[in-house]
């Protein structure tokens, strides 16, 4: 009797205090449970945390008697977690501060507040679809995944922190995004956050929650085993004849632009490239996004000094601005990757296509009267999308553009598969905050979901060389300017019948059955309405 006691004490008191409170208490409540949700994302990484914060989710939720109620408390978990997640990008702000400082509060508050809305509405369907126990935990994580992926696809999207970038920093646990993409492992870490709010709930026995949570912690653990085997089992083959040097400058982010400035960093990307190291011989040189002032497809006396001063023969890969007039006369600016040979020719280029909203573009700029949020001051033009190019000594290959690493699916041209991407970043925008950490996990996810090596190449932020397995075979480390050189990582073949799942039109299927499932759910609940 005492232990019955014990155990139904356990069952009501969080429930029964929950329900004691305010209802803006329990949205405080809610606030404060995604403040610390945030803190199981990389480079926190208290995983344990997942299971504290999202309980008290599904627990809110559960007790939630109105819909305006249900959309505050998922409006508030979820702008507690992006405030967290998303505060470095107000950092880019302290580079020209007096002339931004009034944006502060809308970059630090307002992105989080506006993506949260996705989020509160998943919480009124949780409410409104719901079954009881397993089926209501269900549907609470279906929301949550839900609402990932509108975030990650609406207006441009910005799936930074996923709920699957939780395992980022997990190299194990990584693999699994290889077939379901790190879409499918946030549905998966969403069922698992949500399934200790089963010992609370009171339509949920003991028997059934322990069963879900031993599933819950096989499956977990299988994958990571999975994980750790493919790891074990993994090859690590080089391309032939290919030696990258790869360039991180340190380039202050506010004196690059400076007339009288250019020309010294010039001369120390230089000074970095053609540093001697004993028994190693470049063939391609690497230089991060805008890594120069100078308009280098404008300038071809700068682009012969730069070709006879790098190691001999070798070609050079570098982020630049490029400019060129349209049809109409006008002038367009690019964010660029150009490659140019030995003789200084360009002999390939790449024009960044999916551009950062208020940094690199104004979104209705015929409305809304705000300077961009750019040391250049004047709005990029979009390329036309990602496409396969060839380089000189080098596998065909995908560039990428800062952020353009961090979208699903977004960084190969299915027509032309390359076999290698090449991520040109800066970074120097959110020195000192997390966000160039997790531009470096995020980014390195795509090179295990495309079975690609990835090579990326910063300027303040971490540079490396990556395998399709995601390990990193030569880096430089955060914050110090230095070069380091490696060899090229090949790629996994690929064919029709090993394509990933997440590349089969699985996710879109799996939506539909997803969507099928809460359909059922729901009509299972009014037909037990009637019935009683």
């Amino acid at each position: 009797m005492p232990f019955c006691l014990a155990s139904l004490s356990i069952k009501t008191y969080p429930v029964q205090g929950m329900m004691a409170l305010t209802v803006w208490k329990r949205v405080a409540l809610a606030w404060g449970a995604g403040l610390l949700s945030a803190l199981a994302f990389p480079p926190f990484n208290a995983l344990f945390l997942l299971w504290l914060s999202f309980p008290v989710l599904a627990l809110l939720l559960a007790q939630a008697t109105r819909d305006r109620e249900a959309f505050w408390i998922g409006w508030a978990f979820a702008f507690g977690q992006l405030l967290i997640s998303f505060y470095w990008i107000a950092g880019a702000l302290f580079v020209d501060i007096k002339a931004f400082w009034w944006v502060l509060p809308f970059a630090l508050c307002g992105l989080p507040a506006f993506l949260s809305i996705y989020y509160g509405l998943f919480a009124i369907m949780a409410r409104r679809w719901s079954g009881r126990g397993l089926d209501f935990l269900i549907v609470v994580a279906l929301g949550w995944f839900f609402a990932d992926m509108l975030r990650g696809h609406l207006l441009t999207g910005f799936p930074w922190d996923i709920l699957g970038y939780v395992w980022a920093d997990h190299l194990p646990m990584m693999q699994s995004v290889r077939e379901l993409g790190v879409e499918g492992l946030s549905l998966l870490t969403a069922l698992l956050a949500v399934l200790p709010a089963g010992f609370f709930l009171k339509d949920m026995t003991r028997r059934q929650t322990f069963g879900a949570v031993i599933v819950a912690i096989l499956l977990a653990t299988g994958l990571y085993g999975l994980g750790v085997i493919r790891l074990r089992q993994a090859p690590q083959e080089f391309v032939p004849d290919v030696m990258l040097r790869l360039v991180q400058p340190q380039m202050d982010q506010v004196s690059k632009w400076d007339p009288q400035q250019k020309a010294r960093d010039l001369e120390k990307l230089i000074r970095l490239s053609i540093e001697p190291t004993q028994g190693v011989k470049p063939t391609h040189v690497l230089w991060p996004e805008t890594a120069s002032a100078y308009y280098l497809a404008e300038e071809p006396e700068i682009r012969r000094m730069i070709a006879a001063r790098l190691p001999k023969d070798a070609v050079l890969l570098t982020g630049s601005v490029r400019r060129q007039f349209d049809e109409a006369g006008e002038l367009r600016y690019y964010n660029s990757l150009i490659a140019m040979d030995a003789r200084g020719t360009i002999v390939a280029g790449y024009d960044k296509h999916h551009l950062v909203p208020f940094g690199e573009y104004m979104p209705f700029a015929d409305i809304i009267p705000l300077k961009l949020v750019s040391m250049m001051g004047k709005p990029f033009t979009a390329g036309e999308g990602v496409r396969t190019i060839r380089v000189p000594g080098l596998p065909p290959l995908s560039g990428l553009v800062c952020y353009e690493a961090i979208f699903q699916g977004g960084v190969v041209e299915a027509a032309d598969r390359p076999a290698l991407l090449v991520n040109v970043t800066n970074d120097a925008w959110y020195k000192g905050t997390i966000g160039p950490a997790q531009h470096f996990l995020i980014a390195r996810a795509r090179a295990i979901e495309e079975g690609l090596p990835l090579v990326r190449i910063a300027n303040q932020g971490k540079t490396a060389v990556i395998d399709p397995y995601g390990r990193v075979v030569k880096a430089i480390g955060y914050d110090r300017a230095g070069f380091v050189d490696s060899p090229l990582p090949k790629a996994i073949e690929e064919t029709g019948t090993s394509d990933p799942l997440w590349k089969r039109d699985v996710s879109w299927m799996l939506v539909l059955l997803l969507l099928l499932s809460a359909g059922k759910i729901h009509y299972s609940r009014i037909a037990t309405r009637r019935d009683s």
